[in-house]
């Protein structure tokens, strides 16, 4: 690494430690495949694959040791074992790996700009190559294990399910205590009003996640049928779709066309989606109405504890103060907490959910003392 200055070393370094996050985290998730694989074939199948993601990782953590000085840290496996769980759980097993593979995606398109910015020739090609290697790697697990089109990127799965969820649970409730705390001076009666607010919001949140959940449901399937009817159109037109994809992303002409070359030729030596298909990740609903129902009702029935709760056991004045600040810094750490999946500033986004929190209890606030008891 001697031909690159310090600021370039650690951009690569950057990018490399999240490429190696990315692929770290894929391994372990297929790990907790192979234990629930339905039989020896399928088994056998997500191993092969659980090994190959493992060799990638174990290249990446090479990478980041030729990069990384003593000082510099190191990767905390422990931490990110115990995240595949929490994710898998939130995201659904087929909703992991993609928000896993559009990350590792987006890291890759980091290092190749990083790479791009070299001024070492030598080692802006190096760099350009390893991060093309990965690119065609990433188009694999895409095609052959998700079933995904490079240009159509999806995950998610749960997550706007729990943010709503518990978002709305503290604003909607810490609203209206504050509302009914303007108009009244008792604890009793701003609990009750957050009781019936909570059970009322929690039953009309699990309601409207469920319907809005199973509309887009259907949408999806009628646009499949409308796409199955047209067809994926001729092997020309899917080929030049794909080098516009790879122009889009910065390459030029001829390069696009070796890559999508590449891609193909790979491509063509098994039946497009077969492996996704065997071990079930292809075919995989990762996310159904009644459980977003679930998850969305349960998500503000818990949030809405948290302003509720002091009006059981302090006088009002008291109570609406500590619910007040223990739903902002709640609000915070929700959006917070939303940059993992996100992978935006955690800051600005605990900050943009608190401040929404902040200004809806004041403007109920504000109404509360204006309306005569």
């Amino acid at each position: 690494m001697a031909n690159l200055t310090d600021r370039e070393r650690k951009a690569l370094l950057d990018a490399a430690k999240k490429i190696h996050t990315y692929k770290f985290m894929q391994a372990r998730g297929y790990e907790r495949l192979v234990k629930r694989a339905r039989d020896e074939r399928t088994r056998q199948l997500i191993a092969e694959i659980c090994a190959n993601e493992s060799i990638e990782s174990e290249y990446w953590s090479q990478k980041i040791q030729q990069l990384a000085r003593e000082d510099e840290g190191s990767f905390k496996d422990s931490f990110a074992s115990r995240k595949v769980g929490i994710m898998m759980g939130i995201l659904g097993t087929r909703g992991f790996f993609e928000w896993a593979i559009i990350a590792e995606d987006e890291s890759v398109e980091e290092l190749a700009t990083r790479a791009a910015n070299i001024g070492d020739l030598v080692a802006s090609e190096e760099w350009t190559r390893i991060a093309s290697d990965e690119r065609f790697h990433i188009e694999r697990i895409k095609k052959d294990i998700l079933g995904m089109e490079g240009w159509e990127m999806g995950g998610g799965g749960g997550v706007r399910d729990v943010i709503f969820g518990a978002n709305d649970g503290l604003v909607s409730i810490l609203a209206l205590v504050a509302g009914v705390y303007g108009a009244m001076t008792e604890s009793h009666p701003v609990l009750i009003a957050g009781i019936a607010g909570a059970v009322a919001g929690a039953i009309s949140m699990g309601a409207g996640a469920y319907l809005s959940s199973k509309s887009e449901k259907e949408v999806t399937e009628k646009e499949s049928e409308r796409k199955g009817i047209r067809g994926r159109g001729t092997p020309e037109e899917e080929r030049e779709k794909l080098i516009k994809f790879y122009q889009a992303k910065g390459f030029k002409r001829r390069e696009a066309e070796a890559i999508t070359d590449r891609v193909a030729s790979e491509m063509e030596s098994r039946e497009m989606y077969t492996v996704g298909e065997e071990i079930g990740l292809t075919s995989e609903v990762s996310w159904t109405p009644a459980k977003a129902a679930i998850i969305t009702g349960l998500s503000f029935a818990i949030a809405s504890v948290v302003p509720i709760l002091p009006f059981a056991f302090m006088e009002v004045t008291p109570a609406v103060i500590t619910a007040a600040v223990a739903s902002i810094a709640s609000l915070f750490g929700v959006g917070a907490s939303k940059a993992t999946f996100t992978r935006k500033s955690w800051i600005r986004s605990g900050l943009e959910m608190m401040a929404i929190g902040t200004l809806a209890s004041a403007a109920t606030y504000a109404i509360g003392l204006v309306i005569p008891v």
